[in-house]
């Protein structure tokens, strides 16, 4: 699937670890003198002192900021699929006066980072998530210190959590909205037991190339979400020699391999109507299961760059399919 803005939704995400952290001991300078070291794809990145002016480019780091009720800058948007300041539903707590960053300048989505638009808010710390390659990033840390992924796949939300726990110097903090986010998933995986044991999987249907993608890898961050709920993906799916970069595409003959009991899809081009049109949509086990969820753009970004905010946006949104497969 090309990495266009919906390509971006659909990455591959795996639940690795961002964080090695290690703080230098406190002095007479008091909590300016704390530095703190985050491995990144580009190497360690030190910061020192507890960063004030911080831009948020990456979905994920926007929901992590404001769960520890910190304003960033600056933040990429959501482009058209936001609101009127360009942010997903569950972002409405960013300030008025942070400055949107353009959606097209993401490097999947084809365009440059805007360096000189990061460099004008005078940061004193760059948080990057999503990324394909660090090369496009590079001149970042020259503007102030820059934290990307710990590997060229976008990280867990939790992690984040804990790296930004560590720049902050708010730990407990930290393991709070960590808890309060399990919790909300286990409260489903309790109150829901029949999913224990079922199949879940999100996709899109691209209606101008007639292709059908579905997300197979069980570590990508969809998946992991949906393990957090006692939802895992098909193993036909999983073990198929069809995926490439966690994916498979299909064409429409070979809809019938979408077997999972949950099936949250985007009609990509089209709506629900037009799915059903498709030869053997509507004899899929979740459609006659009452598992399928067919959704929008804000709700796949929820699962697949997954924070505590979108977890929970997202997953209420499917709660009626949920219930139908997990009751």
């Amino acid at each position: 699937m090309k990495r266009t803005s919906l390509g971006y939704a659909l990455a591959l995400i795996t639940a690795s670890a961002l964080v090695a952290c290690t703080s230098g001991p406190a002095d007479d300078a008091g909590s300016e003198a704390r530095t703190v070291t985050i491995d990144t794809i580009a190497g360690p990145t030190q910061i020192t002192g507890t960063p004030e002016r911080i831009v948020a480019f990456g979905q994920q780091w926007v929901d992590a900021l404001l769960e520890f009720d910190v304003q960033p800058v600056g933040y990429v948007s959501a482009g058209s699929y936001g609101d009127e300041r360009e942010l997903f539903p569950w972002q409405t707590g960013v300030a008025n006066d942070a400055v949107m960053l353009d959606a097209a300048a993401v490097e999947q989505m084809g365009g440059a980072v805007p360096t000189e638009a990061i460099a004008a808010l005078e940061p004193d710390l760059i948080l990057v998530s999503g990324i394909a390659s660090a090369d496009p990033y590079k001149g970042l840390p020259e503007i102030a210190p820059t934290v990307l992924p710990k590997d060229t796949t976008v990280e867990s939300w939790q992690a984040q959590i804990e790296t930004l726990g560590e720049i902050l110097d708010r730990k407990d903090d930290a393991d709070r909205i960590i808890a309060e986010g399990n919790k909300f998933t286990d409260a489903i995986a309790s109150d829901l037991p029949g999913l224990s044991g079922r199949t879940a999987v999100l996709s899109q249907f691209i209606f101008d190339t007639q292709q059908l993608v579905v997300v197979a890898d069980p570590e990508d961050g969809a998946a992991l979400v949906f393990d957090s709920i006692g939802l895992s993906v098909p193993e036909d799916l999983a073990n198929s020699p069809d995926i490439s970069g966690g994916r498979i595409t299909l064409s429409p003959e070979r809809i019938d391999a979408l077997t999972a009991d949950v099936v949250v899809v985007l009609p990509n081009g089209g709506t629900g109507d037009d799915l059903r049109k498709l030869p053997g949509f509507t004899a899929l086990p979740a459609v006659t299961g009452g598992g399928l969820a067919v959704v929008d753009y804000a709700t796949v970004v929820g699962i697949n760059l997954p924070s505590k905010a979108s977890v929970e946006f997202s997953l209420n949104k499917i709660r009626p399919q949920l219930e139908a497969v997990g009751s």
